[in-house]
């Protein structure tokens, strides 16, 4: 995945074709009406998360056609053919942006959308930032450089709070509409019946320390050691045999380069998936999650399931990265620092002795319903008619 500040220099490259695109769409801007919803995510790599959420949703609105609903991408390929598509950077994603209603996007508009186009003052589309989860585990080390928005998502007041206090924000463009994406969650979620243990998630997250190791040397990282040794304790085995569960392994998508190291490591184990991809459709067929502070663990609380996390390197990541929230009493499940207290917790959970807290489901979700695309939507309208007014 691209570093979403890394490359601020390499996006000069964009400016003679973003200043072209302008001038077309200025001289534009009286014969057109801006009826564009442009979208994005994931600097373009990635079809999924809350930009694929509302992407959907105005698809399949009566409000909005569907030949103005634009997804941005580095490449169409692997995309739906169905997918109406502008690569970033190209004078057409530029045209559309800035004669576009609405750019929304999770992580910045300049990786997401449309480099650079933020300086421009002049034309600017109503911009909603969707996010792609929800703050708490990991503090946001770029607060200065937040591009400006209409609006911010969040889910709870929980979120509103952080966005005040760390993000600077001012209450005004805070929506509290809920993210995108948990309208497929509810739909899956109402139809589910509580049931015994019978998959798992294991998602460990990534160290900003071990970006760019070597192979040979990444197998002597903590990290590496931790995960690994896991998935081979005899224990673990042991445990999801006589359970009959499966555990399900993602990694992180920075772990691409060391995929080989895992496997050579952990081999082929009964009852043990080892994957590397998409986890969208996991996160729903999944009845518990092990992680240690990714914001998926966000997700399966919504959907009323277990929650363990196995954080064996907290000391260091709260010194190095840090938490909006204190891991002794805000979290949601077991938190565990050794593979021998993980094993317990999750031998409680499986049996049925750890139950999802209501009372933190609640507090930390202000609406559990399908109407979060909709909330989001309506802010967006309401905004629109604002601008006009004026």
């Amino acid at each position: 995945m691209t570093n979403i500040f890394a490359s601020r220099l390499s996006e000069i490259k964009y400016l003679p074709i973003l200043l072209v695109a302008y001038l077309a769409a200025l001289m534009s801007l009286p014969f057109i009406r801006r009826q564009k919803y442009v979208i994005g995510g994931h600097s373009g790599e990635l079809f999924e998360d809350n930009g694929k959420a509302f992407y959907e949703f105005l698809i399949n609105s009566s409000s909005v056609s569907a030949q103005n609903v634009i997804w941005y991408s580095i490449q169409k390929e692997g995309l739906p053919e169905q997918i109406n598509v502008d690569k970033i950077g190209s004078f057409k994603g530029y045209f559309d942006y800035f004669t576009a209603k609405c750019a929304l996007y999770t992580h910045s508009s300049s990786t997401d959308l449309a480099p650079l186009a933020f300086h421009i003052k002049f034309m600017q589309p109503i911009r909603i930032y969707l996010d792609h989860g929800i703050d708490g585990l990991k503090k946001v080390g770029w607060t200065s450089k937040i591009e400006p928005a209409n609006g911010y998502v969040v889910a709870s007041d929980v979120g509103r709070k952080i966005k005040q206090q760390y993000w600077h924000l001012s209450d005004d463009l805070i929506i509290d509409t809920g993210l995108a994406r948990y309208d497929r969650l509810f739909e899956h979620m109402k139809d589910r019946k509580a049931a015994k243990v019978k998959r798992i998630l294991y998602l460990p997250t990534w160290r900003e320390w071990n970006y760019g190791i070597e192979p040979s040397s990444f197998e002597n990282t903590e990290y590496f050691q931790k995960i690994v040794s896991f998935l081979r304790d005899s224990r673990t085995k042991q445990l999801v045999t006589s359970q009959h569960v499966v555990l399900h392994v993602e990694l992180h998508p920075f772990c691409k380069p060391y995929l080989d190291a895992f496997k050579q490591q952990i081999g082929e184990i009964e009852h043990i998936e080892f994957a590397f991809g998409n986890i969208s459709d996991e996160i729903v067929k999944s009845d518990m999650l092990i992680t240690d502070y990714s914001s998926v663990c966000w997700d399966f609380l919504y959907q009323n399931k277990p929650v363990v996390f196995y954080q064996f390197d907290q000391a260091k990541y709260l010194n190095d990265r840090g938490s909006y929230l204190d891991f002794d009493s805000q979290l949601f499940g077991p938190v565990c620092t050794t593979e021998s207290d993980l094993l317990v917790a999750l031998q409680n959970c499986m049996s049925g002795e750890e139950q999802v807290s209501q009372k933190l489901r609640h507090h930390y979700f202000t609406h559990i319903d399908n109407k979060n695309c909709a909330r989001v939507y309506s802010v967006i309208e309401e905004l629109s008619k604002n601008a006009k007014s004026r």
